[in-house]
């Protein structure tokens, strides 16, 4: 692959970061979504066989915290150690699992603070091009679920 989105993908991708700047909507619905789509990944069975299924519910342990403390008083102190567990997870396993190791770094993606992705400081407007770019590295055909699935999360009243 020698772009990291493909034409439909990218064409999809500007559409979604133009309605989520125009509709205001808060960096936390963004991670949350991202939680909810690897959550529904993982118990679909989209990445089973690729690691024992004792990690994989692991991760969905996870994400599930991630999920229910966002919004939270104190939801960063909260969601703290679960981001040190999912990049220690993505450390050891790494080399006898390295799908494991990247789902893990996709799951880490929904432990940022609440306060937010900074536009001024990353290259993109929000945080869906890395989420892309991060699932992707993990299973290159599923740019386009991922895409529709944030676009019916986000703009549910479209």
């Amino acid at each position: 692959m020698t772009e990291p989105y493909s034409a439909e993908e990218t064409e999809c991708l500007d559409a979604i970061e133009d309605q989520l700047i125009e509709d205001g909507v808060p960096f936390r619905q963004m991670m949350k979504m991202y939680a909810e789509f690897l959550q529904t990944c993982i118990s679909a069975g989209h990445f089973d066989g690729v690691a024992p299924s004792a990690r994989l519910n692991d991760v969905a342990e996870h994400l599930q915290a991630a999920v229910s403390s966002l919004g939270h008083e104190n939801s960063d102190e909260l969601r703290r150690p679960h981001r040190i567990a999912l990049w220690t997870l993505f450390g050891s396993s790494e080399k006898d699992y390295p799908a494991l190791a990247a789902l893990s770094r996709c799951a880490v993606c929904c432990f940022y603070d609440e306060a937010g992705w900074n536009p001024d400081t990353s290259e993109s407007v929000t945080p869906i091009p890395l989420y892309l770019f991060l699932l992707k590295r993990l299973v290159p055909t599923m740019g386009m679920e991922f895409l529709r699935y944030a676009r019916r999360y986000l703009f549910a009243s479209c």
